[in-house]
C-alpha cells in the first residue's frame, strides 16, 4: 500500500514537471510568431563564439544521426551473406561471462538468473566477489546450492564463484580472466538484467575473424523517476551513435555493463589496469592503439540500474570523467597519430572532438546564461528553437526504430522537452568536469563507487526475456 502511494506520488510529480516543460517549450516556439526580434549588437563576438562551438558539435551529431542507420544495413548484409554461405560451419566457441561484484545483494541474483536463461548454453558464469560486506556472498552461494541440486544433464551452464580481497573492479575482472576457460570473455555488471539472446548475439559478431571486441546495447531499466528517465534518454543517444562509430571502427569505450572480447586480446595487450578507475575505457583505448577492430552489437540488449539520486549520479560521472582524462593522458600518442595501425578518423577527428566537447562543457553554463539574457533582450529565441528541432528529431528517430523500447508513446511525448531535461545532464557533467580537473591536479583518489540499489526494474517495467 505504501509503495503504491509513493509510486502514485512520483507519477503525479512527473506529470506536472513534464507539463510545465511542455508549456515552456510551446511558449518559446510561439515567440517566433508573436514577437518581433530586436536588433542588439552589444555582444557580437561572444554570440559568434557560441555559434561556433554549437555548430561544430551539432555538425557532429548530424553526421552521426544520418550515418548510424547505415550500420544496420551493413549488419543485415553480413547476416544475409552468412545465411547464404552453405560452407559456413557452426560457430560455437566456449564463452566465459564475468560478473564482478562489490555489495550487490540487491541485483546480482537477477543478473545470474537472467544469464542462466540464456539461449546460448556453451558457457560458464564466473562471479567474482570483491570482499562484499553485505549479503552478496550469502545470496550467491544460496543460488549456487539450489542450482547444483538440478540434475547434471539439465545443468548446461556452470557457475564459478571466487572470493577475493577488495582491490578494485579491475583486479576483480583480472581474477575472472585467470579463472576463465572461454575463447570469448564477456563482462557484465552485477546490477544488470541480460536478455536471453544477448550472449548468442554477442558470439555471432565474432564470426568475423577481424572482430576482436564488441560492446553491447545498454539501456537504463529503472525509469520510474525523472532522473532515471533522463539517464535512459542519455544512454539511448550515446549507444545509437555507436552505430556510426562501429561502421568506421572508432569505438573507444566498451562499458563494463556489456563488453565482449576474444581471449587473445588479453594475451596480446594484457589484462585490465587495476590502477585506472575506469578500467573499461583504458582497455578499450589500448585495443584501438593495438589496431584491433571493435564493433557495436546493437542486438545485445542489457538493462542496467541507473543512479537513483542526483548525488550518486554526480559521483558516477565524476569517476567516468576522471578516468577518461587519465586514459587520454596515458594514450596521448593516439591524438593526431600518423602510425599506420591507428585509425585516422579516431585519431584526427573523434578523439579531438571529444576533448573539444569538454572545452565547450566547461563554458556551457556561462553560454546558457548569456543565451537566455540575449534572447530575452532581443526577443530572438531561434537558438533554442534549433535545439528543440535537433534533439526532438534524434529522439523520434531512435525511439521509432528501436524495437526494444517499451512505452514508445511516452517517450515520443518526451521528445519536444528532451532539450530541457538534458539541462540536468549538463549540470551533472559540468560538476564532474570541474571536480575531475581539480582532483587530477590534486591527485585525489577515487574508488569503486556504490549507491543504494533498488533493482534494475524498480518501476516494474515489462521487459520480455525473449
Amino acid at each position: 500500500m505504501i509503495d503504491t502511494l509513493k509510486k502514485n506520488k512520483l507519477n503525479i510529480n512527473k506529470f506536472f514537471v513534464y507539463l510545465g516543460l511542455h508549456v515552456f517549450t510551446v511558449v518559446l516556439i510561439a515567440s517566433i510568431f508573436l514577437l518581433d526580434p530586436t536588433k542588439n549588437e552589444n555582444f557580437p563576438r561572444l554570440r559568434i563564439l557560441i555559434i561556433f562551438f554549437s555548430s561544430v558539435l551539432l555538425a557532429k551529431y548530424f553526421v552521426y544521426m544520418f550515418a548510424s542507420p547505415w550500420n544496420d544495413v551493413y549488419i543485415a548484409y553480413k547476416k544475409r551473406k552468412t545465411r547464404m554461405d552453405k560452407t559456413k560451419v557452426r560457430y560455437e566457441p566456449f564463452v566465459s561471462v564475468l560478473v564482478p561484484a562489490w555489495n550487490e545483494e540487491v541485483g546480482i541474483i537477477t543478473t545470474i538468473e537472467a544469464l542462466l536463461k540464456s539461449t546460448y548454453k556453451k558457457m560458464e558464469i564466473v562471479v567474482i566477489n570483491n570482499a562484499s560486506t553485505d549479503n552478496t556472498e550469502k545470496n550467491v552461494l544460496a543460488l549456487i546450492e539450489k542450482y547444483n541440486k538440478i540434475p547434471v544433464e539439465k545443468r548446461k551452464i556452470e557457475i564459478v564463484y571466487c572470493l577475493e580481497a577488495n582491490q578494485g573492479k579491475g583486479y576483480a575482472l583480472n581474477t575472472g580472466i585467470k579463472k576463465s576457460k572461454g575463447d570469448i570473455i564477456i563482462s557484465i555488471d552485477a546490477d544488470c538484467f541480460v536478455d536471453s539472446k544477448a550472449v548468442y548475439n554477442f558470439v555471432q559478431h565474432f564470426r568475423d575473424s577481424k572482430v576482436m571486441a564488441a560492446v553491447g546495447n545498454v539501456k537504463v531499466g529503472n525509469t520510474d523517476t525523472i532522473l532515471g528517465t533522463i539517464q535512459y534518454l542519455e544512454f539511448l543517444f550515446s549507444f545509437y551513435f555507436k552505430k556510426c562509430d562501429s561502421l568506421v571502427n572508432t569505438i573507444y569505450i566498451i562499458g563494463g555493463a556489456a563488453g565482449a572480447f576474444r581471449k587473445e586480446v588479453f594475451e596480446t595487450i594484457g589484462n585490465y589496469s587495476p590502477s585506472n578507475i575506469t578500467e573499461d575505457i583504458d582497455l578499450s583505448v589500448r585495443i584501438q592503439a593495438a589496431g584491433m577492430k571493435i564493433v557495436y552489437a546493437a542486438d545485445v540488449h542489457v538493462y542496467t540500474e541507473g543512479a537513483t539520486c542526483l548525488d550518486s549520479l554526480m559521483k558516477q560521472r565524476l569517476r567516468w570523467k576522471r578516468g577518461r582524462f587519465e586514459t587520454f593522458g596515458k594514450h596521448k600518442n593516439l591524438f593526431f597519430s600518423r602510425n599506420p595501425k591507428h585509425n585516422k578518423l579516431l585519431s584526427w577527428f573523434v578523439l579531438p572532438l571529444a576533448l573539444f566537447g569538454e572545452i565547450q562543457l566547461g563554458l556551457e553554463l556561462f553560454f546558457l546564461a548569456f543565451l537566455y539574457v540575449y534572447s530575452f533582450l532581443t526577443n530572438d529565441y531561434s537558438s533554442f528553437i534549433s535545439g528543440i528541432i535537433v534533439v526532438s528529431s534524434m529522439f523520434f528517430i531512435q525511439v521509432a526504430f528501436d524495437g526494444k523500447v517499451k512505452h514508445k508513446l511516452r517517450f515520443f511525448l518526451l521528445s519536444p522537452i528532451g532539450w530541457l531535461l538534458f539541462y540536468v545532464s549538463t549540470f551533472v557533467e559540468f560538476n564532474a568536469l570541474t571536480k575531475a580537473i581539480w582532483g587530477y591536479y590534486r591527485k585525489n583518489e577515487i574508488k569503486w563507487q556504490k549507491w543504494e540499489r533498488t533493482g534494475v526494474f524498480s518501476d516494474k517495467l515489462a521487459i520480455k526475456n525473449n
